[in-house]
């Protein structure tokens, strides 16, 4: 294990990806102290504001489709009139909320718990959820309970917080692969957590196995362990200079769910921190999600981040591994636009390999202006202009493209843009220093 003090830029980071909304704080009929007391700590940290909910459920006995409204009829309004002043007293008895504002808005719903929540996240852009585990969540055997399916529901980060939980965690596990989505998850946990908190950063692993283990397989695993410190580096440093933190890396091999609440229960750790992949139809209906796994049997906090957007993704793949393929079809003209503003202005040059004509240099010297893709023929466009003659344009049109990648330097700097042809390849290069003309 090996300690550092790092501080990182992830405030600019967070505030262009994160919703801009106040944070959801979800109550049931009883309890929830824990998570009104986090609501009022996050709220205060980030200078925002915080929507109280609870929601009172139908009568179990009858069918009810949630996607058609609820029609209330008089014991609803009563039990909802009553549900508001009981949410009230428990923020009476914490104490003031904030000097200039005596309580936060208190909104009571009626329908499904994970719904009604995720509904007002999403019409009002919460920046995050706050709900509880509740008494059985270590006992469920199957995905249920309000806490789960908001998680799997919601497309903003998720706090499921701990009985005992009460500021912002000073301990924290965070859980990576080091894919884009454990980085991102990453990246948003600081906003959840206090100034000066330790962060283990936690990779679980397994060598290979086979009925023969051969030298081979050997060097692979040998290989990997070899390039873990960097990875964790990388990720260290796309977390940025925000906030200061002490950093600690753990390697362990075994069961991921399992060694992250080991490794939590060892650190004495308040929150555990792990990105959500897209559920596929099979995992609504199976437990198999390492998340899942870690809301069901975690005692401490459990932060969920849902993946990023396709862009941001990208982003992150280039920072951990120096080359990134831009994800699909759908994708290629935002991320090709993007690359074209992180460099507009830099000189450039322009290699096409043809299968006919071979290695040509298209152009050398000119400036990157614009970048786009045309999905009805394939056709990649990049525009150029002369850095000293006005009026000096050029478009490259690249066709029948198949794949795209970038690739960067250590420093997060585009090197190259390579375009895959069914006729052959397309390079494009930076000239000179990284650093744009003007």
């Amino acid at each position: 294990m090996t300690h550092a003090t790092y501080a990182g830029r992830s405030e600019e980071y967070l505030r262009s990806h994160r919703g801009a909304g106040p944070i959801i704080a979800a109550v049931g009929p009883t309890g929830g102290e824990s998570v009104l007391r986090m609501a009022h700590a996050l709220a205060a940290r980030h200078s925002t504001d915080a929507i109280i909910t609870s929601v009172v459920e139908p009568p179990a006995v009858l069918p009810f489709d949630f996607s058609q409204p609820m029609v209330e009829t008089w014991p609803v309004q009563e039990r909802r009139t009553e549900r508001l002043q009981t949410v009230r007293n428990r923020l009476h008895a914490l104490g003031a909320w904030f000097p200039w504002r005596a309580e936060p808005d208190v909104i009571i719903g009626y329908g499904d718990p994970s719904t009604s929540i995720v509904d007002m996240a999403q019409e009002r852009r919460a920046r995050a959820i706050i709900v509880g585990m509740g008494p059985e969540h270590r006992r469920l055997p199957f995905p249920a309970g309000t806490a789960l399916a908001t998680v799997r529901k919601t497309h903003c980060p998720v706090l499921v917080v701990g009985h005992q939980a009460t500021g912002l965690p000073k301990v924290v596990v965070v859980a990576t692969d080091f894919s884009p989505a454990s980085v991102h998850a990453a990246i948003e946990a600081t906003q959840f957590i206090a100034d000066g908190a330790v962060i283990h950063l936690v990779h679980v692993w397994n060598k290979l196995r086979t009925s023969y283990v051969t030298a081979s397989f050997r060097e692979i695993d040998a290989t990997y362990e070899r390039s873990l410190p960097e990875r964790f580096e990388r990720v260290r440093s796309a977390i940025g200079r925000a906030h200061r933190f002490v950093f600690s890396t753990i390697v362990r091999q075994g069961a991921p769910a399992q060694t992250l609440l080991d490794v939590a229960e060892e650190c004495s750790a308040d929150l555990i921190v792990a990105g959500r992949r897209g559920f596929g139809p099979i995992e609504r209906l199976l437990i198999g999600s390492v998340s899942t796994s870690l809301v069901r049997g975690a005692s401490a906090s459990i932060l969920i981040v849902p993946e990023a957007d396709a862009v941001t993704a990208m982003r992150l793949e280039r920072h951990m591994h120096g080359q990134s393929s831009l994800s699909s079809p759908n994708n290629w003209a935002r991320e090709l636009e993007d690359f074209a503003r992180r460099n507009r202005f830099r000189l450039t040059s322009l290699e096409v390999d043809d299968s006919t004509l071979g290695v040509q240099a298209q152009e050398s010297g000119y400036v990157l202006t614009g970048a786009t893709y045309d999905p009805h023929d394939r056709r990649v466009e990049l525009m150029f202009e002369h850095p000293d003659r006005t009026g000096d344009h050029l478009t490259r049109n690249i066709g029948h493209v198949r794949t795209m990648a970038t690739t960067s330097s250590a420093v997060d700097v585009d090197s190259a843009l390579c375009i895959d042809t069914d006729h052959g390849s397309a390079l494009l290069t930076f000239l000179g220093a990284n650093t744009k003309t003007s």
